[in-house]
């Protein structure tokens, strides 16, 4: 039996990940939670996608109190991401024409994180700069701006806008014209759905009602969140490195787990440099024994597949994995070759409807 405790997996990583994510989708496909997500979908249908870190901390379904499954995620190490490379660009296509074809409205949410208590539990990726991290959340904003229109058009079926996650107290800020910014954690706890509206529209003046009405939620969660936070008196996660598991490609939002997992998202012409970088991290947290031998080390490649994609486009998916798969193993054999005796390799599809991971031969 595998154990989780402080971010260590104690037993076989193999095992400990595929029973988790039998267990995450079992939990995900529950009529209770099929239920909720149907409840809230309906009250509010706008289609979010959000681009963050690979971080394990940053879930934001848990710090918006929205069920599973609302808030589309991309992750990639440090949280960057370029709308002009041709794969990232057609996911985000793909995003934004299922929400249109589905009737709804689209926002996208570009990210970046930091601790206010230690920088250096904020994001490895950019070498703890702040600045630096968002920096790069606003350059995503501005390219999804330009290709959909952006906030110079009144009421637009695609609106972008960036956030800072701050992971102490699991706060959000969000950026709006101007320089207006609206910190969670400085409002006050009797704050109204209806005061939060009005600070929305402050925000985003050319933001769609529809848009509006359905990002008002996430700040009122986050807000009663915080509450819950600080109440509970618990201390800030520490991040010290002892991933065991690189994913590489998407359908990984099954696996918030602090510490464990280093995603590489294709979404850079040198995605596979950033493999051998978390091959690089993870050898080292075997060398410093941070993680355990005996539990191995897991290179899990997948990709995510929605039903309407059909036969046809699952056969893509598992060609487009079986391609990622073998240039992972390529990277880290010519990057990181003393890592391979601790490596297994598994690969799959994720259903977005179930989040159950279909292994590949």
């Amino acid at each position: 039996m595998e154990n989780y405790t402080n971010g260590i997996i104690e037993g076989d990583i193999e095992s400990f990940i595929l029973n988790r994510n039998a267990s995450q989708s079992e939990a995900f496909i529950s009529p209770a939670a099929q239920l909720k997500r149907r409840i809230y979908r309906a009250q509010h249908p706008t289609e979010i996608l959000v681009l963050k870190c690979m971080d394990g901390r940053l879930n934001l379904a848990l710090y918006t109190e929205v069920p599973p499954g609302i808030l589309q995620p991309f992750r990639n190490i440090g949280g960057k991401f370029d709308l002009g490379w041709p794969f990232f660009q057609e996911l985000i296509r793909d995003g934004v024409n299922f929400s249109i074809a589905k009737g709804r409205e689209c926002l996208l949410i570009s990210s970046y994180h930091f601790s206010k208590g230690d920088h250096h539990r904020g994001c490895a990726g950019f070498k703890y700069d702040t600045e630096a991290a968002k920096a790069e959340a606003f350059k995503i904003q501005e390219q999804f701006c330009r290709a959909a229109g952006g906030s110079s058009v009144m009421n637009p079926a695609a609106f972008a806008i960036t956030i800072g996650i701050e992971t102490d107290e699991e706060s959000l800020i969000f950026h709006g014209v101007n320089g207006k910014v609206l910190n969670v954690a400085e409002l006050e706890s009797t704050t109204t759905e209806t005061d939060i509206r009005v600070l929305v529209c402050e925000l985003y003046p050319t933001m769609s009602g529809t848009m509006l009405k359905d990002l008002v939620p996430l700040v009122a969660g986050n807000l009663r969140h915080v509450a819950k936070v600080r109440a509970s008196g618990k201390e800030p996660i520490d991040f010290e490195h002892r991933e065991q598991v690189i994913a590489v490609g998407r359908g990984f939002d099954w696996l918030h787990l602090p510490n464990t997992a280093l995603i590489v998202g294709p979404y850079s012409l040198d995605w596979p440099e950033n493999v051998k970088v978390a091959g690089t991290i993870v050898h080292k947290n075997l060398t410093e024994q941070r993680i355990p031998e005996s539990s191995g080390v897991l290179l899990l490649v997948a990709a995510l597949h929605r039903a309407e994609e059909g036969a046809f486009g699952a056969s893509l998916k598992r060609e487009k994995v079986r391609y990622m798969r073998d240039q992972s193993i390529r990277a880290l054999e010519t990057g990181v070759p003393q890592l391979l005796p601790y490596l297994k390799v598994r690969s799959g599809l994720v259903s977005a409807e179930t989040y159950k991971l279909e292994l590949l031969d």
